[in-house]
């Protein structure tokens, strides 16, 4: 940091529980690690529904919270903190899949986006007794939907691939992902568990 930096920064203040103009950059950076500690399973857990390997969600996790860290200055007060931290950690979890060639996510795009926005904008939070249901629930998946769900979202096969390997229609491979999905859906909302 250069000294008008520095200047501009001990000018900020805490005000209503955001940054905000005039206290020091002490209360700011107290404010930034309070909330920084307080959305730790929430990055842990958003990150392990990106990344498969449970020993690199740690690393990413470190990671992502250096980061947050680091660029504390570009936080935007009075904007969504879970939101920006997320998406942090989301390109954190991409660059570590990439970087240990293991470039596949659990999810499509599309869902991660969603997730990450529904967890920056609520309070949802993956947590350990929804990953149990949502265990429980694909194990009452019959085979085939079971198949096709790991070879769509886990290893991020194309509907395409996947008819021609299972000598399956692109119909029949939508239709049996759209039950399956419904079935997911309506396993989860129920609350079954194990």
């Amino acid at each position: 940091m250069n000294r008008k930096t520095d200047d501009m920064a001990a000018e900020v203040r805490v005000t209503n529980g955001t940054p905000g103009r005039r206290d020091s950059f002490v209360e700011r950076d107290e404010w930034f690690r309070k909330e920084l500690d307080s959305i730790q399973r929430v990055l842990f857990s958003f990150v392990a529904s990106l990344v498969r390997d449970s020993h690199l969600v740690r690393d990413v996790v470190q990671e992502t919270s250096l980061v947050i860290w680091k660029k504390r200055d570009e936080f935007t007060p009075g904007t969504n903190f879970r939101s920006w931290a997320l998406r942090i950690a989301y390109y954190q979890s991409l660059a570590a899949l990439k970087a240990s060639d293991r470039s596949r996510l659990v999810f499509r795009q599309d869902l991660v986006d969603q997730l990450s926005e529904q967890a920056g904008t609520s309070e949802a939070i993956l947590t350990d007794d929804m990953s149990n249901r949502l265990r429980s629930c694909l194990h009452r998946l019959t085979a085939r939907q079971r198949e096709v769900i790991e070879l769509r979202y886990h290893q991020a096969r194309s509907i395409e691939f996947i008819a021609e390997n299972s000598d399956r229609s692109r119909t029949a491979v939508g239709m049996l992902l759209s039950r399956a999905r419904a079935a997911l859906l309506q396993c989860m909302k129920s609350g079954v568990k194990q």
